[in-house]
């Protein structure tokens, strides 16, 4: 066993060297870096550090409201602006072009679906306003008045918004999953291919194990896509820690790791069927086709992540998908994120697919073994199962 690893190791190594080496890594991974940091320097760049909203009216604002707006302005960091129109289609015009955020005129206000909460906050202004004045009427003091709406109302706890940014953190754990194993499953089958056509597998096969190249081979690519991912989010990382208004859900630290599990898990159930895939073909050129139907079983995963198991998490259907060894790399991140997983059903799932992945080592090896003897046209499946040879 120990020598099985040395032999593994020696691969491992030598690809690794060359992958680093070459110009294509080092093209990807500083576009990488740099479209990490645009993605956290240019909105920041982008943003305005004020809101401003715009209430049109037909006539000046009352005193008393503007007074109202500008104090909850203060409180809240925004302005507000006031457009007076001409009339009361002016106003309505106004808000439907976006050059208003809300209407007022006399006692109806025209929002749009832009409007956001804006709107809200005039109406309850108003409000006030008009029980102020009716309070004075009633002949209350100004003190009790004062008093009166100095009621506090109903302590608030949020309660969904950490779950809904988790889901979101999970979603985009489940995209950049789905993009990294397709990317790496693709360069596994290159560099098997490449070997083949070059006969370099043979020289490797003529002193290690069928296991031993194709387990060296899978890992040097996986490492150097791991470390991709981490340049991609590191700058990322680094931001969350040093600006202030760049905040991440508690949990989110968690699921990033688990996610990394994932990833090394997926890897590996996808990378053997990659490189099983290449194997059989005899040009480079051929690659795309061979690994075809691999790349749609991973695809098709993505889409059940991003639909079935998004949908309904605990639905049976979500349940199984994220369970299923296929399935599981991409949607157990994204069900997990919900908040509502069992330890023990994640735990099952991890199981399930690292056996997947030790199976198709050995298949894998097996079918990689048996394609290198034919040589000079595309491999068959059933002819890469009908051959035998005498090699270990």
């Amino acid at each position: 066993m120990r020598a099985w690893w040395r032999g593994t190791a020696l691969v491992a190594e030598r690809g690794i060297v060359e992958n680093v080496r070459s110009r294509t890594f080092k093209v990807v991974t500083g576009l990488l870096l740099v479209l990490s940091a645009a993605a956290v320097i240019l909105p920041q760049l982008l943003r305005s550090d004020e809101t401003t909203y715009v209430l049109a009216t037909t006539q000046p604002a009352a005193a008393g409201l503007t007074q109202a707006l500008e104090a909850a302005g203060s409180a809240g960091g925004f302005t507000v602006s006031y457009d007076v129109r001409a009339d009361d289609a002016a106003v309505r015009q106004a808000v439907r072009d976006g050059d208003a955020t809300a209407g007022l005129v006399g006692d109806t206000l025209y929002t749009s679906m832009a409007s956001g909460t804006f709107p809200v906050l005039v109406a309850q202004s108003l409000v006030a306003l008009e029980a102020s004045e009716r309070l004075v009427e009633a002949g209350l003091s100004p003190a009790q008045i004062a008093e009166v709406q100095s009621v506090q109302p109903p302590r608030q706890v949020d309660v969904g918004r950490v779950e809904g940014a988790r889901a979101v953190v999970g979603f985009a754990v489940g995209i950049v999953l789905f993009l990294a194993l397709t990317f790496a499953g693709n360069a596994i089958a290159t560099t098997v291919a490449m070997e083949k056509s070059t006969r370099i597998s043979e020289v490797l096969l003529a002193v290690l194990r069928p296991s031993q190249a194709l387990v060296g081979t899978v890992a040097a690519v996986g490492a150097v896509t791991l470390v991709q991912l981490l340049v991609l989010v590191t700058p990322v990382a680094v931001a969350v820690q040093v600006m202030d208004d760049i905040e991440l859900p508690p949990v989110a630290g968690g699921d990033l790791a688990i996610a990394v599990i994932w990833f090394v898990l997926g890897f590996a159930l996808y990378a053997f069927l990659f490189a099983a895939s290449a194997s059989l073909v005899d040009k480079i050129t051929e690659v795309s086709s061979a690994v075809l139907p691999v790349t749609l079983v991973l695809t098709a995963s993505y889409l059940v992540a991003i639909t079935v198991v998004a949908a309904d998490p605990e639905g049976p259907w979500g349940v199984l998908a994220s369970i299923f060894p296929f399935t599981a790399p991409i949607a157990m991140p994204i069900r997990w994120a919900g908040g509502q997983v069992p330890v023990a059903q994640l735990l099952l799932a991890m199981a399930l697919t690292a056996a997947a992945a030790v199976l198709l080592v050995w298949l894998a090896s097996a079918i990689y073994r048996r394609a290198l003897v034919i040589t000079g046209r595309r491999v068959r499946v059933s002819e890469v199962f009908g051959t035998r040879t005498d090699r270990p």
